[in-house]
């Protein structure tokens, strides 16, 4: 996370790329991609960005292009496939579709809209010690993998794509269910479900690249019905980031403290879940699009949502360390049955 003239302040375990794959009509080309990405590194003041990297498998690809590394940008390609992974230090989830229109797929644009002039948590230090008694006495639920015998690196991507435009409530709704049922299945509970949920303040309207991105964080979400997470949403206050704003003579072992605790305490500070979703996006070069956040601190689970020409691609993303495939492949049908379930109940209303 970073503030004005502040430096990136985060968990260092992870890369922190976030991912975003579109389908095109047919293969880009990829001396004319080269072309763009040369022409938005001069536009961003970025060094000079790699080539797109060319695999016939989709699933190496991504694994390539999220591995950590410094570019603020990385583009690859697979097939019809061109994948597009940015550090989030760089570029949030709307800019990566601004990241998109600028390798020729323009006009790529969200009705997402921002939190506006939001209230936030206050001072650094009142959010920091807010958090620091949560994991004390509340700590996050946290959601139970399946066993691996054999941990590996990197991250798990599971997609899937359902009917109908789903709000960000919704999803909210239907994912905290699923973690409650997926828990009692393994004879735990799920208590304190904190749910971060990814926003901006507002749309650059120059449509321009960079990291707007704020956090809005709700606790004990289990609790809540769908109107009662529709009203946390809208009332939720910003994250106050770890570092002041301002450049302070103890700025720097400031950050050195932060992110060192971060490191130490991120299983315990994170959150159950990550959720962001980009909106209803129009793209007409594009035939589908899926995106993953980022899988920082708390369980490492993030969803990712876009809503594209009346239908939604959800996508879960997770630790290799933790999760395989099937499981999380299981989480996210049981995710997406509780939303159709939910949006069915709506419906019939």
């Amino acid at each position: 996370m970073t503030t004005a003239g502040s430096a990136w302040v985060a968990d260092p375990r992870i890369g922190w790329r976030i991912l975003l794959t579109a389908e095109l009509p047919e293969p880009a080309d990829p001396a004319v991609l080269t072309t763009h990405l040369a022409d938005l590194a001069s536009a961003q003041g970025w060094p000079a960005l790699p080539p797109p990297l060319i695999d016939d498998s989709l699933e190496r690809l991504r694994a390539a292009v999220l591995a950590p590394n410094p570019a603020p940008v990385l583009v690859g390609l697979s097939g019809r496939h061109l994948v597009v992974s940015a550090h989030h230090s760089a570029v949030d989830g709307l800019s990566l579709l601004a990241v998109l229109a600028r390798l020729g797929l323009a006009p790529v644009t969200s009705a997402a809209r921002g939190v506006g002039d939001r209230t936030t948590t206050g001072s650094v230090a009142r959010t920091v010690g807010r958090r620091l008694g949560e994991v004390a006495f509340r700590p996050p639920a946290e959601v139970t993998p399946p066993s691996r015998p054999v941990p590996e690196p990197g991250d798990v991507l599971v997609e899937r794509t359902v009917p109908g435009s789903h709000r960000t409530a919704a999803i909210v709704a239907a994912a905290t269910r699923a973690i409650v049922a997926h828990q009692a299945a393994r004879g735990r509970t799920a208590r304190h479900v904190a749910v971060a949920v990814g926003a901006v303040r507002a749309q650059p309207g120059d449509g321009a690249i960079g990291d707007h991105s704020v956090l809005l964080r709700l606790r004990d979400v289990e609790r809540l019905d769908a109107a009662g997470i529709t009203r946390a949403l809208a009332e939720a206050p910003v994250q106050t980031p770890p570092v002041a704003t301002e450049p302070r003579p103890w700025t720097p072992l400031s950050v050195r403290a932060t992110t060192t605790g971060l490191r130490v305490l991120a299983s315990r500070l994170g959150s159950t879940l990550l959720v962001s979703h980009l909106g209803e996006v129009t793209a007409p070069h594009v035939d589908r699009l899926a995106f993953h956040p980022v899988t920082g601190g708390g369980s490492g689970l993030s969803l990712g949502a876009v809503g594209f020409r009346g239908e939604t691609v959800l996508t879960l993303r997770a630790r290799a360390a933790s999760w395989n495939d099937d499981g999380l492949e299981q989480l996210l049908e049981a995710i997406i049955s509780l939303l159709r379930e939910e949006s069915g109940a709506s419906d019939g209303q």
